[in-house]
Parts: structure tokens; C-alpha cells; sequence
């Protein structure tokens, strides 16, 4: 005996039950709702104005000025520099974000890409030059009054979950600096080379003589600064009877 298949329309459809679709809707709507509150919080940052930046951090005494957004802005420095940005892009799925940024002044042209996640941040294609104006922006500096330029060409520096990266070189020319007491310190012509090694970033200052000091970033949160009887001569005060290493901890927002 031939059994007929039922017709199409003779199938009976089990209905989704009410609280199945209502439950449903509530969690894409809820989903919705979130990315939408996400996007906005993310628009009212880039178009904030970048002086209400003052409102909400402490900025440190060398910065001047602020103009512009956190989108596309400038900060003005002491001895006549500004600092540059332009952001390229932002990801709300990766929330990271991507920016061009410039540092010039009366004898300093530096361009960069800046890249900062909630997980890393690096400094990118640096290159350009640097004049000795710049050593004045940094506090408690013993030196003043130099007259050495550097030739920058760094691919990068970064940071990113309990590993630090480094690669590139920067060219320091001879010249003279000034201690605190006006007493005249040579500057000898040298290099100081970026490199990664595993998890760990290090900077190598040398001359042609050999190294003068070495600094050492390690994945595990430490910086390791070891200075050469060489190294501590150019330094006034340092002292000068053996290699001095000082290592310390460090917290990073990672």
C-alpha cells in the first residue's frame, strides 16, 4: 500500500513562542542601543575642543596652548615648538586609533605616526631632525645651552601586552653643552641604535670609542640603565669610577 505525503499546506507550523521573539528583540535592540551609545561617546571625544583637555588632565608646564580638537589639533610649547595632530582613523570594534602627528620649531622638524589601543601604543616612522632647544622642554635636565643636532630615523617604538619593541637609529652631532654651573662640557659626535631582543626593547648610546650607556625596557615592567665611566663624564656630577647601573620598576596602563 502507497502512503500519500501530506500536502505543504497540510503541514502545521509550530508558532515561536511569544516570549522566544520577545526575548529575542529586547537582546538586538539592547545590542543596537550599546554600539549606538559607543559611537556617539567616540564623536563627542574626537570633536571635543582640545582645550577642555585642561579640564580633564594635568598638563605639564611646558605646554602652553592648546587649539584645535582632539581630532585634528595643536599644542603649543615653550621655546617657540608645536606639536601637531591629525587622526587618520579610528576603529570602534578594535577602538583603536591612528594618528599623524608633527613636532616643529625653531630647529626641530619631526613627523610620526602615533597608534594607540587600549592593549598598546606605538610610535611609528619617526624621522626628521632635532636641535638641542628641545633638551630645555625636559625638567631637571643638568645640561643647557647645547648646540648638537640629531638626525632621527626610527621605524618604531611600542609597547603591548608585557613586551616592548624598538628599531632605528639616531645621529648626534658634536658639539658643546653647558652644565649648571656655566662650565663648558664637550659633546663627542655619536649614535644611539634602537633594537628589540624577545620581549625586551634596548637603546645603545655609543661613540666611536665604544658605548657610552645602554637602556633596557623589559616585558616584565623594568628599566635597566647602565652608564659607562665614558657615558658619566659628559654628565656633571655622575660619577666616573666604574659602570653604574640603576634598574627600577615601572606601571603601565596595559
Amino acid at each position: 500500500m502507497t502512503q500519500t505525503e501530506p500536502a505543504a499546506s497540510d503541514v502545521e507550523i509550530a508558532p515561536v513562542p511569544p516570549r522566544r521573539g520577545w526575548l529575542r528583540r529586547s537582546v538586538f535592540l539592547l545590542g543596537l542601543t550599546c554600539f549606538a551609545v559607543l559611537v556617539y561617546a567616540v564623536a563627542l571625544i574626537v570633536t571635543l575642543p582640545a582645550s577642555a583637555v585642561r579640564e580633564l588632565v594635568i598638563l605639564p608646564p611646558q605646554v602652553t596652548g592648546l587649539n584645535g580638537s582632539a581630532w585634528q589639533g595643536r599644542a603649543t610649547l615653550d621655546g617657540g615648538y608645536t606639536l601637531n595632530w591629525d587622526l587618520r582613523g579610528w576603529s570602534v570594534l578594535t577602538t583603536r586609533a591612528v594618528s599623524d602627528w608633527t613636532l616643529q620649531g625653531p630647529d626641530t622638524q619631526l613627523t610620526g605616526i602615533l597608534t594607540v589601543s587600549p592593549w598598546a601604543a606605538e610610535a611609528s616612522d619617526v624621522a626628521g631632525r632635532a636641535g638641542p632647544g628641545l633638551l630645555a622642554l625636559l625638567p631637571g635636565s643638568p645640561l643647557k645651552d647645547c648646540t648638537s643636532r640629531a638626525v632621527v630615523d626610527v621605524q618604531t617604538l611600542a609597547w603591548q601586552r608585557d613586551a616592548a619593541r624598538a628599531g632605528g637609529v639616531i645621529q648626534i652631532d658634536a658639539g658643546t653643552c653647558q652644565d649648571l654651573l656655566g662650565r663648558a662640557t664637550a659633546i663627542p659626535q655619536m649614535t644611539l641604535d634602537l633594537s628589540a631582543q624577545g620581549s625586551d626593547a634596548r637603546a645603545v648610546l655609543s661613540d666611536r670609542d665604544g658605548t657610552l650607556a645602554q637602556v633596557t625596557v623589559t616585558g616584565d615592567q623594568r628599566l635597566i640603565l647602565r652608564v659607562e665611566p665614558e657615558g658619566a663624564t659628559l654628565v656633571p656630577g655622575m660619577p666616573t669610577g666604574g659602570p653604574m647601573i640603576i634598574e627600577y620598576p615601572f606601571a603601565t596602563l596595559f
